[in-house]
């Protein structure tokens, strides 16, 4: 899967919520209530990432998840993170 340039990053942003393109990579920090819906929000991301092959790096502050999604062997975004970003996007929702 190719990567995108900064163009086609910049266009896709548009059409998700609160990413950023930042040193390479999409990032996002998801906002939850409490650590217990961060962690339910973890266990959520498992299955999808998993059925992608396409893992992100997470980090977790109590009631905070930072996303960091980039395809290493591409050496930056393609449309697998792309599209990981989405599914992220409606898991916040069931979560929320």
């Amino acid at each position: 899967m190719p990567r995108l340039s900064v163009q086609e990053i910049d266009q896709a942003l548009k059409g998700l919520r609160n990413w950023r393109f930042e040193n390479g990579e999409l990032v996002k920090e998801f906002k939850f209530a409490d650590f217990d819906s961060s962690i339910r929000f973890l266990n959520m991301v498992q299955p999808v990432a998993d059925s992608l092959d396409h893992h992100p790096d997470l980090c977790v502050y109590y009631n905070r998840v930072i996303v960091h999604l980039t395809t290493h062997d591409e050496g930056g975004v393609t449309d697998l993170d792309l599209k990981l970003a989405q599914k992220l996007d409606e898991l916040e929702k069931m979560v929320h």
